[in-house]
């Protein structure tokens, strides 16, 4: 039993120094979401072949710092959402001893305002331990620890929300390097804000995880962080030896090395991102690159000479392909390896056109068994094709499909090519006049015929210049052809047509060649020609402007005559006034030639109180091109009395004599429009009322009355006229 429980404790104390090596490399990303809910995302790159499977967590424990204090301000815990293979370029390069896996683990979180907006920014980090122990490069590997590193700036600047999304680099792939070959391998990113991303190499960062497996995957401490330890021969410039050693550059993310010996290389990446000149956070990557002894991989050779020609492009020359030549240029390429499977593709260098096409083998095995020593085809540009003078360069490339990268040959072709000419069409119309003067019922006809000396298709339209063609009856179709087109036009003449003096017609025909547009047009001019005398209109008045009494009856007659025999009708406006508002009539009558009109009105006070009056009595003209309106304003005046302008009787004799029996005054008005007769009193000399009457044409007698002065008020409602007359029999 003592034994048992000894080999017991030594297996675990042997399983305690085990130690967890798996980390290939990886990098924190952040992502806006809306408001200021964000993504934290970690991608993992987990050694497959060479790491312990129980090394897989199930979260990631990400802790947040302030950048300028280093205090800590938040803990996130993201769990594991995925885990997948990791591509590789050639899947025919595959190898077993180099599997990686990619585990992604993300928790969306919300960055408060209030937490996270001090203006130097934040960090986040995750420590574990180890890295791979075959790693060639750092001292003790599968002791070293690992720190993903990321920093971000404040949620809110100035008040309002600082919206950023952290860099995406480019997905890794599971490729490695050969020895004494060139590698390249793209590390560049994408920025959903637009920001300037810029690259450099950076020492991977230890942190101070452990291969304790009590301190394997601590939580993560503030910055500064321990970095790796290099071997002698490596340092931050120098993290994969070679010539180059491994490099990147600064504004593409491209990364090169011509790596010298084989093993397994640790690097590290920065992307810095900036806006308006500003840095606003980076993202590091750590990864690992295997340099293997590959065997010799020969370069392709790729060669082009222009059809009809027996001698190849030299590097340098410029081709100049004139309208009559062979528009094609003849590719040959091959590869000295054997069963070399080889891919030519061309890539314009100075010009984004994509006007040339392949035929021939593309893609293919040369030096196989009963193969082909080298494979051939054709790039030719079309007929539209046109370097409009400039010298352009197209890259001719040959690729094959050595591992771990291929191979390439690049014969870089300079060119000019002359457009292939093409005339213009023609436009033509079956009759010679350009001019034509018309009169109502005339018909304008002809063909439009539209040529193209180069049989491309023409087509022929016609449009109005200064007016709607489809607004007056012209019968046309534009149409279409090849090499020549024709269309008849024709134009009734109506009267609506007569109303305009002039239209002016363009026809077109046009070519599109390569695209453009080529024409040429013909227009004519339509004159109308509709002869037109004015109408007359006259009136039985000899002046136009009145003065009016009150009640005073008015009555002018009109009359309008038009030599042409057109139909004439009458009517009467008054300027700013409605003719029956003013008790004011007009009655006509209209005919072939002839139109008759009589105006009646009363002067009022409706009249009076609004002033001036005009009214416009006109003459209207039915006719295809009508002449101007005739018309005659007559201007009228309401004038009213005024009640104090009269000379009432001072003294009256009522002896039955015939003679002056009765006081009354008869010249005096019951109405004068700004007010009216009420009544008359008449009084003796004691105030005492002797006689009264409310119509404005009184008599008063005298009767029951002695002689005497008697003393009288007329009242008007807003004046009153008072007076005295004397009674004598």
């Amino acid at each position: 039993m003592k034994h048992a429980l000894l080999l017991l404790i030594c297996l675990l104390l042997a399983c305690l120094q085990v130690r967890a090596t798996h980390i290939v490399g990886g990098e924190l990303e952040i992502e806006h979401r809306s408001g200021y809910t964000y993504r934290i995302t970690m991608n993992l790159y987990f050694d497959d072949v060479n790491g312990t499977p129980g090394a897989r967590d199930p979260f990631a424990n990400i802790r947040i710092f302030d950048k300028q204090t280093n205090l800590f301000k938040m803990d996130v815990q993201l769990p594991l959402r995925s885990d997948t293979f990791v591509n590789y370029t050639d899947i025919a390069c595959t190898i077993g001893e180099l599997r990686t896996r990619r585990i992604v683990y993300s928790q969306d979180v919300i960055l408060s305002p209030n937490m996270f907006n001090n203006q130097q920014g934040y960090y986040m980090a995750w420590e574990r331990c180890c890295r791979n122990r075959t790693i060639n490069n750092i001292i003790m590997p599968d002791a070293s620890g690992q720190v993903f590193y990321m920093e971000f700036p404040p949620v809110t600047r100035n008040g309002s929300p600082f919206v950023n999304s952290s860099p995406r680099l480019f997905p890794p792939l599971s490729d490695y390097a050969c020895a004494n070959e060139l590698f390249y391998y793209d590390f560049s990113g994408t920025d959903a804000d637009g920001d300037s991303l810029v690259y450099d190499m950076v020492t991977p960062l230890n942190g101070y995880a452990s291969a304790d497996p009590t301190n394997a995957a601590p939580i993560a401490r503030p910055a500064p962080y321990p970095e790796v330890r290099w071997l002698p021969g490596y340092n931050r410039d120098n993290q994969i030896q070679g010539a180059p050693p491994i490099i990147i550059e600064k504004q593409t993310g491209r990364l090169t090395v011509r790596p010298d010996r084989v093993g397994l290389f640790v690097f590290a990446v920065r992307v810095q991102e900036y806006r308006n000149g500003v840095k606003i956070g980076e993202v590091r990557r750590d990864f690992q690159l295997l340099v293997k002894d590959c065997p010799r991989n020969e370069s392709p050779v790729v060669r082009a000479r222009v059809n009809g020609q027996t001698t190849n492009y030299k590097r340098g020359d410029v081709i100049r392909i004139s309208p009559t030549d062979a528009r094609c240029l003849n590719v040959e390429f091959t590869d000295p390896d054997p069963n070399s499977s080889l891919t030519l593709y061309a890539r314009p260098v100075n010009f984004s056109s994509d006007s040339y096409t392949f035929s021939g083998t593309t893609t293919g095995v040369v030096n196989g068994p009963g193969g082909q020593e080298a494979l051939k085809a054709s790039v030719c540009f079309d007929e539209c094709f046109d370097t409009q003078g400039q010298v352009y360069k197209l890259n001719l490339i040959v690729k094959d499909n050595g591992c771990s990268l291929p191979r390439q040959d690049t014969l870089q072709v300079s060119f000019v090519i002359d457009p292939i000419p093409n005339e213009p069409p023609s436009i033509q119309l079956s009759k010679p006049d350009r001019l034509f003067t018309v009169m109502e019922g005339d018909v304008i006809d002809f063909n439009v015929l539209g040529f193209d000396a180069d049989n491309d298709e023409v087509t022929i339209s016609a449009k109005g210049l200064n007016f709607d063609i489809n607004s007056v009856p012209i019968s046309f179709q534009n149409s279409s052809g090849i090499g020549q087109v024709q269309s008849p036009f024709r134009w009734l003449i109506d009267c609506e047509t007569l109303r305009q003096a002039s239209y002016q017609i363009e026809f077109t025909a046009t070519s599109m060649v390569c695209g453009k547009e080529l024409t040429r047009t013909e227009v004519i001019e339509v004159r109308t020609d509709y002869p037109n005398q004015p109408p007359v209109l006259t009136t039985d008045k000899q002046v136009l402007v009145f003065e009016l009494d009150l009640n005073e009856p008015f009555e002018a007659n009109f009359a309008g005559t038009d030599l042409d025999g057109h139909q004439l009708s009458m009517q009467a406006r008054g300027q700013n006034f409605d003719l029956a508002s003013m008790g004011m009539t007009f009655s006509s009558t209209g005919g072939t030639g002839a139109a008759a009109g009589k105006f009646n009105w009363a002067a009022n006070c409706e009249a009076f109180q609004q002033g001036v009056l005009r009214v416009d009595f006109q003459l209207l003209e039915d006719a295809c091109a009508p002449s101007p309106m005739q018309q005659i304003t007559m201007e009228f005046k309401v004038k009213v009395p005024d009640y104090r302008d009269f000379t009432p009787p001072n003294i009256f004799t009522p002896n039955a004599d015939g003679l002056n029996d009765y006081f009354e005054i008869p010249g005096m008005p019951a109405d004068v429009c700004t007010s009216a007769f009420q009544h008359i009193r008449i009084y003796n000399r004691w105030g005492k009322e002797v006689f009264s009457s409310t119509a404005h044409n009184f008599k008063w007698d005298g009767k029951d009355v002695n002689d005497g002065v008697y003393y009288y008020v007329i009242d008007y409602g807003a004046d009153k006229y008072r007076g005295s007359v004397t009674l004598v029999r």
